[in-house]
């Protein structure tokens, strides 16, 4: 399990839009949600009508609106919404977890033991017993060098040279720095103990840590498969990999189309196992392993096959009265939820209800000019009727927020009050768009006289003329970018800023985010979901190995909102009083910063087949958890 899982998930979001329609009821949308507008928490179905069975029976169909594709490694290689979920049913056996109730521990299933050590060098060692028993999927044991060997490989210079591969894992562990550029020979911070105990040692600069039990996540790798002939050994100073460990060995057995473990893992510890994928269809194929020793509370999987592809937003509903899917997943929008409520009522299909831990946006990049400027993005956003736009997009299953967090964030719960007093909600306001615009120097026509009201605003930047235009990357079919084209660019001309759309399919769009593409844009329409682990402070790090790695994918580098969210970093978990002061703190700074404009946070509705029983997910426990729980009925 990888760093990025504290982050939050940009490539989640895509999915979301992805599902969401407009049109549909007219109900109210507010800046602070009610009961009229969303259920308060989780809303279940209807209770079971039969016993869950003692042994694997059955198939589930998951329709996903993101495509999914062919890839099973993990977020290392492809952070794909649908993927994402699929990963962590096929692999498993993480050290840490986090409950159902949305708390971090160490996952009695998988750890025997564990010991916290806080070293006089303001280090932090977490020492670790696996359990005797766990097994690969092929018999074989799973031991700490199956850990260990996961740290190394993962981190090392040869892995950086396996195409598409990151290589910025695990960055917080010591001897992380000398290890991944092949200038030493040992991970100083990682060490195994004896063949089922193992420790990570974290550096001292990166505690104390909010979440530090999470710095203690580790997920093996069977080491047999990926790196065979290859052994752990531990030395003086730390672990290190001996035998013939090459990047082109690791080509072979991770990126080999047809064998490699990316696109088919058959030794892998999850609670299923991956038993093909359909280039075709779009279609993967889950079995039940029966080798699994269960989740955190001994939780084994009751449905033997779980089927996942790919659906389109138009034509999904049908399929779900058809029977040729059981399950659709985290929908939003008026036309989708209605149509499945329709079904509900028919008594064709069941439904649970929750709120999203997430936001859809208007999402800055704030490097480029000019939404480098805090009033042009600010002008921007007083561009926009928000709640008229969350009315249209979600027909009163959403509600406005003002700053970076979801209607299910404890912190917004927790603040609903504080938040309607001390936020600016940039209710639309063309005339404090002007204002803005004219305090930050954009005052002239193109042929440098004073501005005369119509037309393109210019500003002069170190003697040349420059004007306001704004970039604007989307993609099709997107019901937000249809509504925002609807609503944006005449508010926008009329102030005297030009919006230039342009669209495109989403990998090129996250390319252009993350600066990876031929052309970088001013604006991006996406949504996020947060981990359980929110994380603020690498989302808006100005430090170089956070910008460049995509975790701050807004490109902002502002001291005053990097330091606020960096003051939350170190307070204790239990400190829940110290927590929320400092997310206040952030949150107000963030909401005058800008770096995106909110569009709206929603209701997610999972709609599925009446066969489908026990069904059981909230905003932390997706189905790739929820499915564990569940049975069906023939």
């Amino acid at each position: 399990m990888k760093n990025k899982r504290l982050l939050s998930l940009l490539v989640a979001g895509a999915m979301t839009v992805s599902l969401a329609a407009c049109g549909g009821s007219q109900d109210a949308v507010t800046n602070n949600p009610t009961e009229s507008t969303a259920t308060s928490s989780a809303e279940t179905a209807a209770e079971p009508t039969s016993t869950r069975p003692t042994e694997p029976t059955g198939q589930v169909v998951i329709g996903a609106i993101t495509q999914v594709v062919n890839e099973f490694y993990d977020t290392s290689f492809n952070n794909n919404a649908t993927n994402y979920m699929m990963y962590d049913l096929i692999h498993g056996c993480d050290t840490v977890t986090y409950t159902k109730e949305g708390e971090f521990a160490f996952d009695d299933t998988v750890v025997a033991s564990h010991e916290e050590t806080d070293n006089e060098d303001g280090t932090k060692t977490y020492t670790m017993k696996i359990q005797d028993g766990l097994v690969w999927s092929d018999g074989s044991a799973i031991t700490a060098k199956d850990y260990v060997f996961a740290l190394l490989a993962e981190c090392s210079d040869e892995m950086t040279g396996v195409d598409g591969y990151p290589g910025n894992t695990y960055t917080y562990f010591v001897g992380y720095d000398e290890w991944h550029d092949g200038t030493a020979d040992t991970f100083a911070g990682v060490n195994l103990i004896d063949d089922m105990t193992f420790s990570v040692t974290i550096k001292a600069e990166e505690l104390p840590y909010h979440w530090d039990i999470y710095y203690a996540t580790v997920r093996p790798r069977p080491m047999a498969v990926i790196a065979p002939g290859c052994d752990i050994e531990e030395t003086d100073n730390g672990a290190t990999i001996t035998g013939d460990f090459t990047t082109d060995l690791l080509k072979e057995t991770i990126n080999n189309i047809d064998t490699g473990y990316r696109y088919n893992p058959q030794v892998t510890c999850g609670p299923y196992l991956f038993a093909g994928f359909d280039e075709a269809s779009q279609q993967a194929t889950l079995k039940v392993n029966p080798l699994y020793h269960g989740d955190y509370r001994g939780v084994k999987p009751v449905i033997e096959t779980v089927v996942v592809r790919t659906v389109s937003s138009d034509t999904m509903m049908n399929e779900l009265e058809a029977g040729t899917v059981d399950l659709l997943y985290e929908c939003s929008g008026a036309d989708t939820i209605n149509a499945g409520l329709d079904l509900v009522e028919e008594g064709l299909a069941a439904d649970t209800t929750y709120y999203r831990n997430g936001y859809g946006k208007v999402q800055f990049d704030c490097s480029q000019f000019p939404t480098d400027s805090q009033n042009v993005r600010q002008a921007i956003a007083y561009c926009l009727d928000r709640n008229e736009f969350a009315r249209q997009y979600s027909g009163g299953y959403a509600a406005v927020v003002d700053a970076a967090y979801g209607l299910a964030q404890p912190e917004y719960t927790e603040n609903v009050d504080w938040i309607a007093q001390n936020l600016n909600h940039y209710e639309m306001n063309l005339d404090t768009a002007k204002q803005l615009l004219e305090e930050d120097g954009w005052t002239l026509n193109a042929d440098g006289t004073p501005y005369s009201g119509t037309g393109t605003r210019y500003k002069d930047v170190n003697g040349e003329l420059k004007p306001l235009v704004i970039t604007w990357a989307n993609t099709s079919g997107n019901p937000v970018s249809d509504l925002l084209s609807t609503m944006l660019p005449t508010n926008m001309a009329e102030v005297g800023m030009e919006l230039q759309p342009t669209t495109m399919g989403f990998a090129t769009l996250t390319d252009a985010i993350s600066h990876a593409g031929d052309t970088v844009y001013n604006m991006y329409n996406l949504a996020t979901g947060f981990a359980t682990a929110n994380s603020p402070w690498y989302n808006y790090s100005s430090d170089p190995q956070w910008m460049t790695a995509g975790y701050n994918a807004n490109w902002i580098a502002d001291e005053e909102l990097s330091n606020a969210a960096g003051a939350m970093k170190s307070i204790p978990y239990a400190d829940t009083e110290a927590w929320m002061e400092a997310w206040r703190n952030y949150i107000q700074i963030w909401n005058e910063k800008l770096p995106d404009i909110p569009l709206y946070s929603d209701e997610y509705h999972d709609f599925f087949s009446t066969k489908l029983q026990g069904w059981e997910p909230s905003s932390i426990w997706g189905w790739e958890r929820a499915v564990l729980d569940a049975w069906v009925t023939e």
